[in-house]
């Protein structure tokens, strides 16, 4: 194992989840992935019941189970691959009362899951994949997990200003003729309004989902016949992290220790972007 994976706790050189995979799979990414989103939070995995969702060939489980997990449930649409996550979990020594595979849509598993039902849920890789984003984050939200684990390729970042000048000009309407006008506002709070409206901050995001298509029969597409499919920029993400009550943290790549980035440029250049999310407790 390389020198670079500080205790990682696994290590998929050689591992039967190379050969397993239907999609390019690399040691190298697969081990700084498992490094940076499961062994530096492991004490989301110890003692821990473990929702994955797009299990694929169950290297994730793997990973979660290798870090402690009580139970590790995998949620899968594709029948092949619930086979080889199965075989390759038997394969691994884990113990089968630890670990089950479901063939199902992720979405509809997310929704018969009861508030509380896993500590942990992960989704790696597959929302980019998918159009419900906003499901997806609305049922996390609701089951509020301890952790939610989210790593994704996001569109780019835009300013959208003609999207934010219509729509302060559609709430200054509102303002004008249903709720008083401007005149107990001071000009200079006015124009910090509209700076604070058109500038992009943290307080002033537009999201974008952008729709493409791609191959549904190209090996790790989405499993909708259409081939139609969503790519969320970041602030997409994160509003509807802030919406749906999840406190959040964005992992910076950069600062992970990677020396050797083959493998992992798109995690570099922000092509790909990581999250730790929280339910807020009351």
């Amino acid at each position: 194992m390389s020198n670079q994976l500080i205790q990682s706790g696994v290590d998929f050189a050689g591992s039967v989840f190379l050969a397993s995979s239907n999609v390019r799979a690399n040691a190298h990414r697969l081990n700084w992935r498992a490094k940076v989103l499961i062994s530096a939070h492991a004490a989301d995995f110890k003692g821990k019941r473990v929702l994955d969702l797009a299990s694929h060939d169950g290297r994730f489980m793997h990973a979660a189970l290798a870090h402690g997990a009580t139970k590790v449930v995998g949620v899968e649409a594709r029948a092949d691959h619930v086979d080889s996550a199965r075989a390759n979990l038997a394969q691994g020594g884990h113990d089968r009362d630890r670990y089950d595979v479901v063939c199902a849509d992720l979405v509809e598993y997310l929704k018969s899951v009861d508030t509380g039902g896993f500590d942990t849920i992960l989704c790696f890789g597959v929302l980019s994949h998918l159009i419900e984003h906003v499901d997806i984050v609305r049922e996390v939200g609701r089951i509020a997990p301890g952790a939610f684990i989210l790593d994704t390729w996001v569109a780019r970042e835009r300013w959208n200003l003609r999207e934010r000048l219509r729509n302060r000009r559609v709430n200054a309407f509102v303002r004008r003729t249903q709720q008083g006008g401007f005149a107990s506002v001071s000009g200079i709070a006015r124009l910090r309004s509209w700076l604070n409206d058109v500038i992009p901050s943290e307080h002033s995001r537009t999201g974008n989902l952008v729709f493409l298509y791609e191959d549904a029969a190209a090996p790790g597409a989405t499993v909708r016949q259409s081939g139609l499919m969503g790519w969320a920029n970041r602030s997409l993400v994160e509003m509807l992290f802030d919406h749906y009550g999840l406190a959040h943290e964005r992992v910076d790549w950069r600062a992970q220790g990677v020396a050797d980035w083959s493998e992992l440029e798109d995690y570099r250049l922000g092509r790909r972007e990581s999250w730790i999310a929280r339910a807020r407790r009351a």
